[in-house]
């Protein structure tokens, strides 16, 4: 058993107490979900638990002996290890290579290769894994990743399990294979934590569940006691943030009163110069004709057709694998393809590059938050990568030269559009995995672009957070712009979307209308019948 007890931790470079007494028990054979709004302290916690983070007071107790972790490797030598919401695994290796390493096996100085590579595939081969040991790791695509960084622990016999957002990019049928797994994992005695926002689905799962509320346990109780309202409640207070005079549960603390954003008002945002808001046309926005995409160790695309007019949302579903990523990366201009069309505002841009994409009238949020988010830079640095050029004004900035006035108060916009108080001269990483996803999606909303392409936009939001970006998503449609939307979540293209595209095998194989299904059950089978 693990215990952490009365867990503080302050990070002296920008002043916050993120963990103010936390408490925090994992038994053998148990699933415990940790839950909370978006900095609440549960990565943290959790962090702390794995040897990734020390923390300033407080015990660890592992089978009832305190323990100290400097380092992962000193929680995987107590049986614990994490897999994080965006696993990082070493480019240039081949998926054993880098699920080996640390553990290979040796003869005198050198690693057994063969014998290596053979223990990865039998593990794999026994939890049902369906990687390809020899596929490269940097040609993997989110759900892979986070399958191969499973496997690096189940060689090393882990017997506690952390797993932070795990169904974040996961369609409905590999969501209970990963169930299964963890069924699987309980059985065999491991202990399983679990973060997540997905409050019904967590329920199902989980046999005990810790609700967190501003660095501090609020309370642990049995799942099989607790109703997906009641834990709503707990989570985010008893009184409605809705409600007139209700407090903004979107930050952390209370906001000055000239920042607050009542739901259902106008969202404001930095103003782009050059007047692209509120755009409208009788032709197609987009119009993607006959696109193929062959990319060495990506899904490909064959023969994709269709187009996206002003002041609508057009919903792509499908596992990961089926070729989501590829076509976001195209349709950006991350990818070159292989042959087709593609047109933006009336621009062709297929494989011209990603500044050909922002020019014509994109702006893009991919799933792979490693690619957007600079974490070692502060975070208003990551706010202004698509607006230094315009901070480039007369004589001065044609040599090169930027407004700091400008870009101050750029940072500042999105910084309040997304509801957020934490000086954004801080680095990336100080931020909650949620209150980056929130900066992030108000940075390309900022961009007023007639095409806004999302990649999994929930990711990491909790509800009241997620409730705050759809209404930002109305407010860019009724503005007569239109969006792209990229989700392995059915529920949320379904409450979002006005047409869903299903891919499979690198092709469309269904077209769903949700606005006109009388029954959305039907839509939803309709959708899962169409990516199996």
């Amino acid at each position: 058993m693990i215990e952490l007890r009365g867990i503080r931790k302050y990070f002296p470079n920008n002043g916050v107490h993120a963990l103010e007494g936390a408490d925090f028990t994992l038994k053998e054979g148990e699933i415990h979900a940790l839950l909370g709004e978006n900095g609440a302290g549960k990565s943290t916690l959790m962090h702390i638990m794995a040897g990734c983070l020390p923390p300033s007071s407080g015990l660890i107790l592992v089978d009832g002996r305190e323990r100290s972790f400097k380092l992962p490797a000193d929680a995987l030598a107590a049986k614990i290890g994490i897999v994080r919401q965006y696993p990082q695994l070493v480019p240039g290796f081949k998926v054993w290579e880098d699920c080996i390493l640390g553990s290979e096996p040796l003869t005198g100085p050198f690693m057994r290769r063969g014998n290596a590579r053979k223990l990865v595939e039998g593990i794999s081969l026994k939890w049902g894994f369906d990687l390809n040991p020899d596929r490269a790791t940097e040609a993997l695509t989110v759900s892979q990743r986070q399958k191969a960084a499973i496997l690096a622990l189940l060689l090393r016999d882990v017997r506690y399990l952390i797993f932070d957002e795990p169904t974040a990019a996961l369609s409905p049928r590999e969501t209970e294979s990963l169930f299964v797994l963890f069924r699987r994992l309980r059985a065999e005695g491991r202990g399983i934590a679990i973060i997540s926002h997905k409050l019904e689905e967590t329920l199902s799962l989980a046999d005990k569940v810790t609700v967190m509320v501003k660095g501090r346990t609020l309370e642990a109780r049995q799942a099989s006691s607790l109703s997906g309202e009641e834990l709503g409640r707990l989570m985010f207070g008893l009184q409605d943030p809705h409600r007139s005079g209700a407090p903004d549960r979107y930050t952390q603390g209370e906001p000055p009163a000239d920042n607050r954003q009542g739901p259902g008002l106008p969202i404001e945002y930095p103003q782009r110069p050059d007047g692209n808001a509120g755009r409208t046309s009788d032709k197609p926005i987009l119009t993607v004709s006959d696109l193929s995409v062959e990319e060495a160790g990506r899904p490909f695309l064959r023969n994709l057709s269709f187009g996206l007019y002003a002041g609508r949302i057009l919903g792509v579903a499908g596992v990961r694998d089926s070729g989501l990523e590829t076509l976001e990366l195209t349709l950006s201009g991350f990818l070159k393809p292989l042959r087709g069309q593609i047109m933006l505002n009336g621009a062709a841009i297929a494989g011209r590059g990603v500044l050909a994409f922002r020019e014509a009238g994109g702006a893009y949020l991919g799933a792979n938050r490693l690619m957007v988010l600079a974490s070692g830079l502060p975070m208003r640095d990551n706010t202004i990568i698509h607006a230094y050029r315009r901070a480039r004004r007369g004589f001065w900035g044609k040599l090169g030269f930027m407004d700091k006035t400008f870009l101050d108060s750029w940072t500042a916009g999105i910084m309040n559009s997304a509801g957020i108080i934490l000086n954004a001269a801080f680095n990336a990483d100080s931020f909650s995995g949620g209150m980056q996803q929130r900066i992030l999606l108000a940075r390309e909303f900022a961009e007023h672009a007639p095409l806004l392409v999302l990649g999994e936009p929930g990711w990491g939001l909790d509800r009241l957070s997620r409730e705050r970006f759809e209404e930002h998503l109305r407010t860019h449609i009724r503005q007569g712009n239109s969006v792209l939307l990229f989700s392995t979540d059915v529920d949320e293209l379904l409450s979002l979307s006005d047409e869903i595209l299903v891919l499979y095998n690198g092709e469309i194989a269904a077209r769903v209308s949700p606005r006109k299904s009388p029954d959305m059950n039907d839509a939803r089978r309709e959708i899962a019948r169409a990516m199996v």
